[in-house]
């Protein structure tokens, strides 16, 4: 286990984001492997599966501490505020209502790294919406997401090129 206890708060930040960062990135590696040799696989309901438990049990991770006592589009705002999206991501994050709240990621990394691979995009929409709906049901069973766009879609109107891709997410 790390010494925690003796690093400075900038040390363990550090190390914990490049760590994150080595295994998102082995993440894509493993996602391009499948791909390329099992195209069908990659393609499957099973594969899209792993995307929704992994969004359940990061929520489920979370949980064990976020202790504040919050409801409702508070509850998930905190949620996605700790989230891998916000390690990772330059997140826009609205709450329209009471029962609703945007997501747009702006300049997404991993919309860079594809453009950096020589791909055009990285196709991240159906996994993104179950990744999403695994880890908001996980905290809150009525949350419904609703996927607003994602590469290669077109953004809708008065979206501009810098935001990446934009969710809504809603509960009852």
């Amino acid at each position: 286990m790390f010494d925690i206890e003796n690093w400075s708060k900038e040390r363990v930040h550090e190390v914990m984001l490049e760590l994150l960062t080595g295994f998102n990135y082995m993440w894509f590696l493993m996602e391009e492997w499948l791909k390329q040799h099992c195209p069908e696989k990659a393609k499957s309901e099973e594969f899209l599966a792993l995307s929704g438990e992994f969004g359940a049990y990061e929520a489920k991770r979370l949980a064990r501490v976020i202790q504040e006592p919050l409801t409702g589009v508070d509850r998930l705002l905190e949620f996605l505020r700790h989230s891998h999206w916000r390690a990772f991501e330059d997140l826009e994050i609205t709450k329209i209502s009471d029962k609703q709240i945007s997501m747009r990621t702006v300049g997404c990394t991993a919309q860079k790294a594809a453009k950096k691979w020589g791909v055009e995009y990285y196709p991240c929409g159906d996994g993104g919406l179950r990744l999403r709906q695994g880890f908001f049901a996980a905290v809150d069973p009525s949350a419904r997401v609703e996927r607003v766009f994602t590469p290669p879609d077109e953004r809708p109107e008065g979206v501009t090129e810098e935001i990446s891709c934009q969710w809504l997410i809603t509960i009852d």
